[in-house]
């Protein structure tokens, strides 16, 4: 009896030791996973890659050696977290880690939730021409529509790329050319992807001086150094000019004209962009007065000057002091306004409105896009990126995603303006699409004030 009890514990102590035994190893398991896994989205943790990638780097010399980095940023992601129903942003980022996971496999590369709206991307055995597939393929993909409660979000990605070894021999190298790399990609705006040059690195040095410079030009009580161009909106059948959109030319003592995309970057970073905006907006409603009745004045408008309590004070003070009738002036606006404060900014734009000021939707289907939201805006044009319409001729995809757009907005009782037209196939193109109204060189390239002047002088 008693060996039986005797047998019985020590059986009980075996499995207890077995089932501890089996928790310690789940336990270690889930630690290691943790210590290598993204929690959320299964991807590699960053510092998971880094191992994987600095094995692969140490390998002997060979053709396996070369290779790429890319960091993927996901774009507003936070603003657009902000306006999902609960748990949508988590389900959202799951649904891009799954799409590069799909891609990362095929090509036997692996990938890396980096923060909280960054991923980074290993391939090895790529060359530069492999490397830009890869690009083209992880954009491509990652911009596709993702389907959210039943709802379409559009999101941008934007890819800086870097070659191994050609670009950097380490991990940390890597990572700091992949970060250069998507620094013109943020100042030109909407999605893309760029490869790492060893120009960029100088670049960025010189752009905190540039920033200075633009700080001490807005300093001066004349703002000498700027100038405002203007490039005419017509009529698509008849050429007919019916307003002119104003645009910044900064002309620096030292290095001549900046690019407008340069200085708006500059400006916005910065926060210059408040006091810059309003010298834009007072310049253009004055020269605006100056036009014929039927001609109106294009102006655009930042996040940063949305986010300015007194703008709609602003706006009324400078058309009283201009005399410009509210009618004659139209403020461009783009997506990104509305992904955060929402509800603040659509009570703005419905202030301005009242006053008889128009509002148009700048760069059409580049941002950030919930057709959701989209039909609620406070708009009365849509302008259609330039980026749709120079391949309009060439590439039978953009035709459908261009006449896709004319179709939403026609829907929507929307009118379109068409950027960047070149081309006379393009213009024939768009107006059997019934677009009415365009926008680019082959209808007039931006000029100065005077010749804006003597053209509006001419019709008057």
């Amino acid at each position: 009896m008693r060996e039986s009890y005797l047998l019985a514990l020590c059986l009980t102590l075996a499995g207890a030791l077995a089932a501890i035994s089996l928790l310690f190893v789940r336990r270690e398991r889930a630690l290691r996973r943790r210590l290598t896994r993204d929690e959320l989205t299964g991807l590699l943790s960053q510092q998971e890659l880094h191992r994987r990638a600095r094995a692969w780097l140490a390998k002997p010399q060979g053709a396996e050696r070369q290779g790429a980095f890319f960091l993927v940023n996901f774009e507003h992601y936070a603003q657009i977290s902000a306006m999902l129903r609960a748990g949508e942003d988590q389900a959202l980022l799951v649904l891009v880690a799954d799409r590069l996971s799909l891609v990362t496999r095929t090509l036997g590369g692996m990938a890396s939730r980096t923060g909280a709206d960054s991923f980074t991307v290993c391939v090895p055995g790529v060359d530069e021409e492999g490397a830009a597939q890869v690009s083209a393929k992880l954009l491509e993909d990652l911009s596709q529509p993702y389907e959210l409660g039943g709802r379409p979000l559009i999101a941008v990605f934007r890819i800086g790329t870097a070659l191994y070894p050609a670009h950097g021999r380490s991990v940390e190298e890597l990572q700091r050319c992949v970060q250069v790399a998507l620094v013109p990609l943020k100042e030109r705006g909407g999605p893309g992807w760029n490869l790492f040059d060893f120009r960029l690195l100088a670049r960025q040095r010189d752009q905190q001086g540039l920033e200075n410079d633009l700080r001490l030009a807005l300093t001066t009580p004349a703002m000498e150094q700027f100038e405002l161009y203007y490039q005419p909106v017509c009529d698509s059948g008849t050429g007919v000019v019916q307003g002119c959109e104003a645009l910044l030319r900064w002309h620096h003592p030292v290095l001549g004209s900046v690019s407008p995309a340069v200085t708006i970057e500059l400006a916005e970073r910065s926060g210059l962009i408040v006091p810059l905006g309003a010298w834009i907006l007072e310049r253009a409603c004055t020269q605006a007065a100056l036009w014929p009745a039927a001609w109106r004045v294009h102006v655009n408008l930042s996040v940063k000057q949305m986010n300015e309590a007194s703008l709609v004070q602003l706006v009324s003070d400078v058309l009283a002091a201009t005399r410009l009738s509210p009618r004659k002036l139209v403020l461009e606006i783009t997506e990104s306004i509305f992904i955060l404060h929402y509800e603040r900014h659509v009570k703005i734009l419905n202030t301005l409105r009242a006053q008889g000021i128009g509002v148009a939707l700048d760069d059409f289907g580049c941002g950030y896009s919930s057709l959701n939201h989209l039909r609620h805006l406070p708009i009365d044009w849509v302008k259609i990126d330039r980026s749709f319409i120079s391949a309009l001729e060439s590439d039978a995809g953009s035709r459908e995603v261009v006449s896709a757009l004319f179709g939403l907005c026609q829907a929507m009782r929307l009118p379109v303006v068409a950027e960047g037209v070149e081309t006379e196939g393009q213009r024939e193109i768009l107006k059997s699409l019934g677009c009415r109204v365009m926008q680019g060189f082959l209808l007039g390239r931006p000029a100065p004030a005077s010749e804006i002047q003597a053209l509006a002088s001419a019709v008057s």
